[in-house]
């Protein structure tokens, strides 16, 4: 099984590599000025730290992510079961994975949240989550969705984002 999951991440990264690869490939196309937009038709969502959509135009690059988990670089799940250690490493290495691609926390446009406990998500991940994305000036449309189970019995905690500039 250890060895099954070991093999799996290995894909895992390797298939990655391969996306950021492609995403950063440059163009020869003359450079453009990325113009982001926020639709906000309500204030509610401001004390959470997501907005209801970003519109981007004259985007030359955009990273979709797979789905980040709180591992160490050899791919072990660290803070079994801890959803505010869990978040803070996921955006550790979310942050790792966007500047090797040549971006930054403040280019992503959407981050998908997945979790085995939404309600432990709500009270101490965001708390973690809503201050680094302040802190970064990370201002994403996002969605937040309960699942039974992610890659490890002891994951609470998976981020996806789409990224642009």
């Amino acid at each position: 099984m250890v060895m099954k999951l070991k093999n799996s991440l290995k894909l895992f990264v390797y298939g990655l590599l391969v996306i950021i690869s492609v995403g950063c490939a440059k163009s020869n196309k003359e450079e453009k000025t990325v113009q982001r937009r926020v639709i906000n038709p309500w204030t509610w969502q401001d004390k959470y730290g997501f907005v209801q959509s970003n519109e981007v135009t004259n985007s030359n690059r955009i990273l979709y992510t797979a789905g980040i988990v709180s591992v160490d670089r050899d791919g072990n799940l660290l803070y079994p079961g801890d959803m505010a250690k869990q978040v803070a490493k996921v955006l550790d290495n979310m942050e790792v994975l966007l500047k090797e691609a040549g971006y930054s926390m403040s280019d992503v446009v959407r981050f998908t949240y997945y979790t085995t406990n939404v309600q432990e998500f709500t009270n101490s991940g965001s708390k973690v989550l809503i201050n680094r994305l302040k802190e970064t000036n990370c201002k994403p449309a996002t969605s937040l969705i309960g699942v039974a189970s992610l890659f490890h019995p002891d994951c609470v905690v998976e981020i996806e984002a789409v990224v642009a500039n």
